[in-house]
């Protein structure tokens, strides 16, 4: 048992992954000898095997240092200058699932199989990286620094779809209450109208 009540995620001496204060890669390193200890189908895992270790490390690292993570979810009056510039009902259920939910969001990286499908796929969250899949065929021939570096991309365009918080200052004058009631009124507008 850790000092966290938990038990640790198996580290691997072939994969390092460093976790940012927003819960996703940073940094990962493989081992040269990564491609042939691990089975090709198994690539993908290995590196969210690593990731899972990194989260147990950032984790442990904030206790021991007394601070609390950034909310990955952001307070109804951080998101509603965001919700109230929206058009349509579509375009506002859209970010509010985005904003409030965190539902996946599945991101290719840049190389290509034979038949010219994405080799690698990365599906998370803002805050989690749920799955890694790297074509086997395609790995055989790419050094492992590009596919670590390819993985770490496909986490910064996650980061990227992020909607970044807008300050509006005549909100910030506001009540919570008048903000929700400013936000349910524009979601009844667009029902009506947009």
């Amino acid at each position: 048992m850790s000092r966290l009540g938990l038990e640790p995620p198996q580290k691997s001496s072939l994969v390092s992954v460093e976790v940012g204060s927003d819960r996703l890669p940073i940094g990962i390193s493989l081992g040269r000898s990564w491609k042939n200890t691990f089975d090709p189908p198994q690539y993908g895992q290995s590196i969210v095997d690593g990731y899972r270790y990194g989260l147990y490390l950032l984790a442990a690292r904030m206790v021991e240092s007394g601070t609390l993570p950034p909310s990955t979810v952001p307070s109804l009056r951080d998101a509603a200058p965001l919700l109230l510039k929206t058009r349509t009902i579509d375009e506002f259920r859209e970010l509010y699932d985005h904003l409030f939910l965190e539902n996946p969001i599945t991101v290719h990286g840049p190389g290509r199989t034979a038949d010219g499908r994405p080799a690698l796929t990365v599906t998370a969250t803002d805050s989690k990286l749920i799955s890694i899949s790297i074509d086997p065929r395609w790995a055989e021939g790419i050094d492992v620094d590009f596919i670590a570096q390819d993985v770490l991309e496909c986490c910064q365009q996650i980061r990227s779809k992020k909607p970044q918080p807008v300050k509006d200052v005549h909100l910030d004058r506001e009540s919570d209450s008048a903000v929700a009631s400013r936000i349910v009124e524009h979601e009844n507008y667009l029902l009506q109208y947009g």
